[in-house]
């Protein structure tokens, strides 16, 4: 049984009558990586809002576990690129947010605090404010903060794209070692196309306006470093990827 299905759904801002996106179709399995890609302004992140429940389809149906999404919920956790964290907390009163939110007793989320800070290296900042952090482990507590939740479906909406080069690698590794531990479903939505090779399992493509599937590949070079020898393969299959992102409709 699929963990997550959009069934033809299309979208209309309300104070628009333009269609953002249109006829979206689109099943993650249990324990997924689905990375999504395409230009600006095709509707990416509206996708990532319909499947959060922050806003209802204009069409079609956002199932999860077979049941319609009908608002957010901390089963389908989201991490933005800004982080939206909380400044004049703390790295551990960050995190723990969400479940001091639902009503929660410390003894049920406190062991998984520990265990989040010490494989994010937070450890030695978790009574630190966040203001004082680089943005770097600012990141770091945002994903320890929507994994504390333990949600079946985690979605990242451009989260590593202000980061240099080197922390965003640790980030992919980071982000893989917390899949693999919480063996949840990831969707996330990237603009780098190496950075979507890397960490998709399977890429769906979204272009036009208003933006639509393109295509869904399987993608051979999941979690493969292919930076000390870019073969011929490779290359085509990112060609591939680039072609489908520019197609217009």
């Amino acid at each position: 049984m699929s963990l997550l299905e959009l069934r033809d759904v299309s979208y209309r801002y309300p104070e628009s009558q333009e269609v953002s996106i249109e006829h979206v179709d689109l099943t993650v399995d249990a324990h997924a990586l689905t990375v999504i890609v395409g230009p600006s302004g095709v509707g990416k992140s509206t996708l990532l809002n319909l499947i959060a429940g922050y806003t209802t389809p204009l069409n079609g149906q956002v199932l999860m576990n077979q049941q319609r999404v009908q608002g957010p919920s901390w089963q389908r956790g989201i991490v933005f690129q800004d982080m939206a964290l909380y400044p004049w907390l703390t790295v551990a009163q960050n995190i723990c947010f969400g479940p001091k939110m639902r009503g929660l007793a410390a003894t049920t989320y406190e062991p998984l605090l520990t265990e989040l800070l010490t494989e994010t290296g937070l450890l030695a900042f978790q009574d630190q404010p966040v203001y004082e952090l680089s943005g770097g482990l600012k990141q770091r507590v945002a994903l320890a903060r929507a994994c504390i939740n333990q949600p079946p479906l985690l979605m990242l909406d451009e989260s590593f794209s202000a980061l240099d080069n080197y922390t965003r690698n640790e980030m992919h590794q980071l982000l893989l070692n917390l899949w693999r531990r919480l063996e949840n479903s990831i969707i996330a939505i990237t603009h780098d196309i190496d950075e979507a090779i890397f960490l998709g399992q399977r890429i769906l493509v979204i272009n036009g306006k208003p933006g639509t599937v393109a295509a869904m590949l399987d993608n051979p070079y999941f979690n493969q470093d292919v930076t000390t020898g870019l073969g011929t393969d490779y290359v085509a299959f990112r060609q591939k990827l680039l072609g489908l992102i520019e197609q217009t409709n």
